[in-house]
Protein backbone atom coordinates (compact mmCIF):
# COMPACT_ATOMS: atom_id res chain seq x y z
CA UNK A 1 0.00 0.00 0.00
CA UNK A 2 2.83 2.35 0.92
CA UNK A 3 4.63 1.69 -2.36
CA UNK A 4 1.43 2.49 -4.25
CA UNK A 5 1.24 5.83 -2.49
CA UNK A 6 4.75 6.60 -3.70
CA UNK A 7 3.72 6.04 -7.29
CA UNK A 8 0.73 8.36 -6.90
CA UNK A 9 2.99 11.10 -5.58
CA UNK A 10 5.51 10.64 -8.37
CA UNK A 11 2.95 10.63 -11.14
CA UNK A 12 0.81 13.41 -9.87
CA UNK A 13 2.76 16.14 -8.17
CA UNK A 14 5.73 16.38 -10.51
CA UNK A 15 3.42 17.42 -13.36
CA UNK A 16 3.29 20.88 -11.79
CA UNK A 17 6.81 21.73 -12.73
CA UNK A 18 6.80 22.39 -16.47
CA UNK A 19 4.50 24.10 -18.96
CA UNK A 20 1.61 21.97 -20.14
CA UNK A 21 1.55 22.98 -23.78
CA UNK A 22 3.86 20.12 -24.71
CA UNK A 23 2.30 17.50 -22.44
CA UNK A 24 0.23 14.85 -24.19
CA UNK A 25 -2.45 12.88 -22.34
CA UNK A 26 -1.30 14.14 -18.92
CA UNK A 27 -2.67 17.69 -18.99
CA UNK A 28 -4.78 18.85 -16.07
CA UNK A 29 -7.44 21.58 -16.13
CA UNK A 30 -5.54 23.45 -13.42
CA UNK A 31 -2.55 23.84 -15.73
CA UNK A 32 -4.33 25.10 -18.83
CA UNK A 33 -3.28 28.69 -18.15
CA UNK A 34 0.35 27.83 -18.84
CA UNK A 35 0.05 27.30 -22.58
CA UNK A 36 1.11 30.84 -23.44
CA UNK A 37 4.07 30.88 -21.07
CA UNK A 38 7.28 31.90 -22.78
CA UNK A 39 9.62 28.95 -23.20
CA UNK A 40 13.28 28.78 -22.15
CA UNK A 41 15.94 26.31 -23.17
CA UNK A 42 15.00 24.19 -20.16
CA UNK A 43 11.24 24.82 -19.99
CA UNK A 44 10.01 21.71 -21.78
CA UNK A 45 6.99 19.42 -21.67
CA UNK A 46 6.58 16.94 -18.85
CA UNK A 47 4.77 13.65 -18.30
CA UNK A 48 4.51 11.19 -15.42
CA UNK A 49 3.88 7.45 -15.59
CA UNK A 50 1.79 5.84 -12.85
CA UNK A 51 3.23 2.39 -13.47
CA UNK A 52 6.93 3.26 -13.44
CA UNK A 53 6.85 6.07 -10.90
CA UNK A 54 8.91 8.18 -13.28
CA UNK A 55 8.47 11.81 -14.32
CA UNK A 56 10.03 12.62 -17.66
CA UNK A 57 11.03 15.79 -19.46
CA UNK A 58 10.11 15.90 -23.16
CA UNK A 59 13.13 17.64 -24.59
CA UNK A 60 15.58 17.59 -27.45
CA UNK A 61 18.07 15.67 -25.36
CA UNK A 62 18.97 12.09 -26.22
CA UNK A 63 16.28 9.50 -25.56
CA UNK A 64 18.62 7.14 -23.79
CA UNK A 65 21.30 7.51 -21.15
CA UNK A 66 24.70 7.46 -22.80
CA UNK A 67 26.47 4.15 -22.23
CA UNK A 68 29.82 5.90 -21.93
CA UNK A 69 30.94 9.39 -21.03
CA UNK A 70 34.45 10.79 -21.25
CA UNK A 71 35.80 12.83 -18.37
CA UNK A 72 33.74 11.13 -15.64
CA UNK A 73 35.76 9.69 -12.77
CA UNK A 74 35.66 5.90 -12.49
CA UNK A 75 33.76 4.32 -9.61
CA UNK A 76 30.98 6.81 -8.94
CA UNK A 77 27.29 6.95 -8.11
CA UNK A 78 25.62 9.90 -9.83
CA UNK A 79 22.34 11.12 -8.41
CA UNK A 80 20.39 13.53 -10.63
CA UNK A 81 17.61 15.35 -8.81
CA UNK A 82 15.97 18.69 -8.17
CA UNK A 83 15.20 20.38 -4.82
CA UNK A 84 11.58 21.07 -5.82
CA UNK A 85 10.88 17.58 -7.19
CA UNK A 86 8.40 15.84 -4.85
CA UNK A 87 9.64 12.40 -5.76
CA UNK A 88 13.15 13.44 -4.79
CA UNK A 89 11.91 14.31 -1.31
CA UNK A 90 10.17 10.93 -1.00
CA UNK A 91 13.39 9.36 -2.30
CA UNK A 92 15.63 10.93 0.38
CA UNK A 93 15.90 7.96 2.72
CA UNK A 94 16.48 5.53 -0.16
CA UNK A 95 19.36 7.50 -1.69
CA UNK A 96 20.91 7.92 1.76
CA UNK A 97 20.92 4.15 2.27
CA UNK A 98 22.46 3.61 -1.16
CA UNK A 99 25.18 6.18 -0.53
CA UNK A 100 25.91 4.72 2.91
CA UNK A 101 26.18 1.18 1.56
CA UNK A 102 28.98 2.11 -0.86
CA UNK A 103 30.67 4.80 1.23
CA UNK A 104 34.42 4.44 0.81
CA UNK A 105 33.94 2.20 -2.24
CA UNK A 106 32.25 4.52 -4.72
CA UNK A 107 32.36 8.28 -4.98
CA UNK A 108 29.03 10.11 -4.91
CA UNK A 109 28.03 13.04 -7.11
CA UNK A 110 24.86 15.10 -6.83
CA UNK A 111 23.80 16.70 -10.12
CA UNK A 112 21.06 19.33 -10.20
CA UNK A 113 18.96 18.25 -13.15
CA UNK A 114 16.90 21.40 -13.71
CA UNK A 115 13.25 20.35 -13.51
CA UNK A 116 11.92 23.79 -14.34
CA UNK A 117 14.68 26.39 -14.11
CA UNK A 118 13.98 29.99 -15.13
CA UNK A 119 10.23 29.46 -14.77
CA UNK A 120 7.87 32.45 -14.76
CA UNK A 121 4.51 30.92 -13.81
CA UNK A 122 2.75 31.52 -10.46
CA UNK A 123 2.21 28.33 -8.48
CA UNK A 124 -1.38 29.41 -7.74
CA UNK A 125 -2.31 28.54 -11.34
CA UNK A 126 -1.95 24.89 -10.34
CA UNK A 127 -3.44 24.99 -6.84
CA UNK A 128 -6.54 22.84 -7.38
CA UNK A 129 -4.50 20.19 -9.15
CA UNK A 130 -1.70 20.12 -6.60
CA UNK A 131 -3.62 20.07 -3.30
CA UNK A 132 -4.33 16.29 -3.28
CA UNK A 133 -0.73 15.55 -4.19
CA UNK A 134 0.59 17.58 -1.27
CA UNK A 135 -1.73 15.52 0.95
CA UNK A 136 -0.42 12.24 -0.45
CA UNK A 137 3.18 13.35 0.00
CA UNK A 138 2.48 14.02 3.67
CA UNK A 139 0.93 10.56 4.12
CA UNK A 140 3.84 8.73 2.52
CA UNK A 141 6.74 10.61 4.10
CA UNK A 142 5.14 11.30 7.48
CA UNK A 143 6.43 14.86 7.20
CA UNK A 144 4.28 17.91 8.01
CA UNK A 145 3.93 19.02 4.38
CA UNK A 146 2.59 22.57 4.20
CA UNK A 147 0.30 23.45 1.28
CA UNK A 148 -0.07 27.16 2.04
CA UNK A 149 2.45 27.96 -0.68
CA UNK A 150 -0.21 26.97 -3.22
CA UNK A 151 -2.22 30.04 -2.20
CA UNK A 152 0.69 32.46 -2.56
CA UNK A 153 0.19 34.55 -5.72
CA UNK A 154 3.70 35.93 -5.41
CA UNK A 155 5.42 32.55 -5.58
CA UNK A 156 6.86 31.89 -9.04
CA UNK A 157 7.74 28.27 -9.70
CA UNK A 158 11.41 28.43 -10.65
CA UNK A 159 13.81 25.63 -9.71
CA UNK A 160 16.99 27.50 -10.64
CA UNK A 161 17.41 29.49 -7.38
CA UNK A 162 17.11 26.48 -5.02
CA UNK A 163 19.46 24.53 -7.28
CA UNK A 164 21.85 27.48 -7.24
CA UNK A 165 21.74 27.52 -3.44
CA UNK A 166 22.90 23.89 -3.39
CA UNK A 167 25.77 24.72 -5.74
CA UNK A 168 26.81 27.55 -3.40
CA UNK A 169 27.09 25.04 -0.55
CA UNK A 170 28.97 22.66 -2.84
CA UNK A 171 31.55 25.38 -3.41
CA UNK A 172 31.78 26.53 0.21
CA UNK A 173 31.38 23.26 2.13
CA UNK A 174 31.19 20.25 -0.21
CA UNK A 175 31.15 17.80 2.70
CA UNK A 176 27.60 18.91 3.63
CA UNK A 177 26.21 19.43 0.13
CA UNK A 178 23.83 16.46 0.31
CA UNK A 179 22.50 17.43 3.74
CA UNK A 180 21.98 20.99 2.55
CA UNK A 181 20.12 19.73 -0.53
CA UNK A 182 17.64 17.96 1.74
CA UNK A 183 17.33 21.05 3.93
CA UNK A 184 16.41 23.12 0.86
CA UNK A 185 13.73 20.56 -0.02
CA UNK A 186 12.25 20.93 3.44
CA UNK A 187 12.45 24.72 3.24
CA UNK A 188 9.98 24.52 0.36
CA UNK A 189 7.73 21.64 1.39
CA UNK A 190 7.64 22.13 5.17
CA UNK A 191 8.43 25.82 5.72
CA UNK A 192 6.95 27.12 2.45
CA UNK A 193 9.92 29.48 2.16
CA UNK A 194 10.10 31.47 -1.05
CA UNK A 195 13.07 29.61 -2.49
CA UNK A 196 13.45 32.19 -5.28
CA UNK A 197 15.17 34.55 -2.83
CA UNK A 198 18.43 34.21 -0.93
CA UNK A 199 16.71 35.13 2.34
CA UNK A 200 15.07 31.69 2.37
CA UNK A 201 18.50 30.10 2.83
CA UNK A 202 19.97 32.66 5.19
CA UNK A 203 17.62 31.32 7.85
CA UNK A 204 19.65 28.12 8.12
CA UNK A 205 23.04 28.41 6.36
CA UNK A 206 24.80 29.00 9.66
CA UNK A 207 23.66 25.53 10.73
CA UNK A 208 26.13 24.32 8.10
CA UNK A 209 28.98 26.53 9.28
CA UNK A 210 28.61 29.22 6.61
CA UNK A 211 28.26 32.93 7.38
CA UNK A 212 25.18 34.60 5.94
CA UNK A 213 27.08 37.35 4.14
CA UNK A 214 29.43 34.85 2.50
CA UNK A 215 26.54 32.72 1.27
CA UNK A 216 24.62 35.74 -0.02
CA UNK A 217 27.59 37.05 -1.99
CA UNK A 218 28.14 33.67 -3.62
CA UNK A 219 24.45 33.12 -4.34
CA UNK A 220 24.19 36.39 -6.23
CA UNK A 221 27.43 35.94 -8.17
CA UNK A 222 27.59 35.28 -11.91
CA UNK A 223 30.09 32.51 -11.20
CA UNK A 224 27.52 30.41 -9.33
CA UNK A 225 24.81 31.15 -11.89
CA UNK A 226 27.06 29.68 -14.56
CA UNK A 227 28.00 26.69 -12.41
CA UNK A 228 24.39 25.68 -11.79
CA UNK A 229 23.72 26.03 -15.50
CA UNK A 230 26.60 23.61 -16.04
CA UNK A 231 24.80 21.08 -13.85
CA UNK A 232 21.65 21.39 -15.98
CA UNK A 233 23.70 20.97 -19.15
CA UNK A 234 25.58 17.99 -17.73
CA UNK A 235 22.32 16.22 -16.97
CA UNK A 236 21.09 16.90 -20.51
CA UNK A 237 24.39 15.73 -21.98
CA UNK A 238 23.97 12.40 -20.21
CA UNK A 239 20.45 12.17 -21.62
CA UNK A 240 18.78 12.31 -18.18
CA UNK A 241 15.16 13.41 -18.50
CA UNK A 242 13.69 11.80 -15.36
CA UNK A 243 14.02 12.72 -11.70
CA UNK A 244 15.25 11.18 -9.56
CA UNK A 245 17.76 9.24 -11.64
CA UNK A 246 20.67 7.23 -10.24
CA UNK A 247 23.57 6.19 -12.46
CA UNK A 248 26.66 4.09 -11.87
CA UNK A 249 29.88 5.11 -13.61
CA UNK A 250 32.50 2.39 -13.69
CA UNK A 251 35.41 1.85 -16.08
CA UNK A 252 34.17 4.61 -18.35
CA UNK A 253 30.72 3.06 -18.67
CA UNK A 254 27.41 4.50 -17.43
CA UNK A 255 24.73 2.13 -16.12
CA UNK A 256 21.22 3.14 -15.13
CA UNK A 257 20.47 2.07 -11.56
CA UNK A 258 17.15 3.83 -11.16
CA UNK A 259 14.83 6.16 -13.04
CA UNK A 260 12.00 7.31 -10.80
CA UNK A 261 11.45 6.07 -7.26
CA UNK A 262 13.21 2.85 -6.22
CA UNK A 263 13.79 1.16 -2.87
CA UNK A 264 17.36 1.20 -1.62
CA UNK A 265 17.65 -2.60 -1.49
CA UNK A 266 16.79 -2.89 -5.19
CA UNK A 267 19.36 -0.24 -6.09
CA UNK A 268 22.04 -1.77 -3.87
CA UNK A 269 21.56 -5.19 -5.45
CA UNK A 270 21.72 -3.68 -8.93
CA UNK A 271 24.92 -1.75 -8.18
CA UNK A 272 26.54 -4.89 -6.78
CA UNK A 273 25.48 -6.84 -9.84
CA UNK A 274 26.86 -4.20 -12.19
CA UNK A 275 30.16 -3.92 -10.36
CA UNK A 276 30.58 -7.71 -10.28
CA UNK A 277 29.84 -8.09 -13.99
CA UNK A 278 32.37 -5.38 -14.87
CA UNK A 279 35.07 -7.24 -12.94
CA UNK A 280 34.60 -10.44 -14.89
Amino acid sequence: MKARFFFWIVAGFCAMILSCSLIKNYTSKAMENTTNTKKTDYDNGFACDLNTGMCTISSNSKDEIESSLSGVKSGKLIYVGDPICSTCLAFSSEIKELKKEFDGVLDFQLVLGGLRPYGTEPITNMKDYLLPHFDNLAKVTGLPINNKVLYDNSFILDTEPPSRAVVVMRELAPEVENEFYERVQKAFYLDNSNTNYVEAYLDFVEEFGIKKEVFKEKFESNEIKELVKSDFQFARKMGVRSFPTVLLESNGQISVISQGFSKSKIMIDKVRSQLYSKQE
